[in-house]
């Protein structure tokens, strides 16, 4: 299997959407109430700001042309917020706890180098996603002093598991094929801008 195909998966919101509901559903399982409703409200917020790029570009061509920027890509956001949260939840020592967000943290970048080498996106879009993504996680982390329960083994292994059925099936969410979808109803447009075309140009 080749390289990009599999890291760029790691981003895919099939995988990670599960997962920041899992933390969310963990913090609030031990007892860390406002440390959940953080998480959510920070999480949300970057999805909602992904979520609307798109839309303003597929519904109604509203984009950078200059830099390509067709939208915040989703697998760098979802892959810089999610897993450097998800990696200091596997040690109960702070330091340790760090060390592994800042190893995910790399793991992330490497998801959006993936996206680039696809050419799936343009480097604005994954520049965007990762700032996105990894200031979110920072915020959170940064927030609550990365002071947060362990995952119990039981939970680490399931979440493990997953991932790796996620990664090898290759399953993928069909959430780019939704978007376009509202996208073209909100605007009333038979169907939805595509990367090349801009607001004021006649479609291709």
């Amino acid at each position: 299997m080749d390289f990009w195909p599999l890291i760029t998966r790691l981003g895919d919101s099939s995988l990670l959407a599960p997962v920041a509901a899992f933390v969310f559903c963990w913090l609030l399982y031990r007892g860390e109430t406002a440390k959940a409703g953080l998480w959510a409200m920070l999480f949300g917020f970057s999805t909602a700001l992904v979520v609307a790029s798109k839309l303003a570009f597929m519904g109604w061509g509203i984009g950078i042309s200059e830099l390509n920027f067709t939208g915040i890509s989703g697998h760098s956001m979802m892959a810089g917020a999610v897993l450097p949260t998800l990696a200091a939840q596997l040690f109960a020592s702070r330091r340790a706890s760090l060390a592994a967000a800042a190893l995910a943290a790399g793991m992330a970048v490497l998801v959006g180098v993936s996206r680039l080498a696809i050419n799936v996106h343009s480097p604005a879009e994954v520049y965007a996603g990762l700032t996105l993504g990894l200031g979110t996680s920072a915020l959170f982390l940064g927030a609550t002093r990365a002071s947060l329960p362990a995952f119990q083994p039981a939970l680490l292994l399931l979440v493990i598991a997953l991932g790796v059925g996620q990664t090898a099936t290759g399953v993928r969410a069909p959430t780019h094929q939704m978007l376009e979808r509202i996208a073209a109803h909100l605007a009333d447009r038979d169907r939805p801008f595509q990367r090349g075309q801009w607001a004021g140009q006649p479609d291709v």
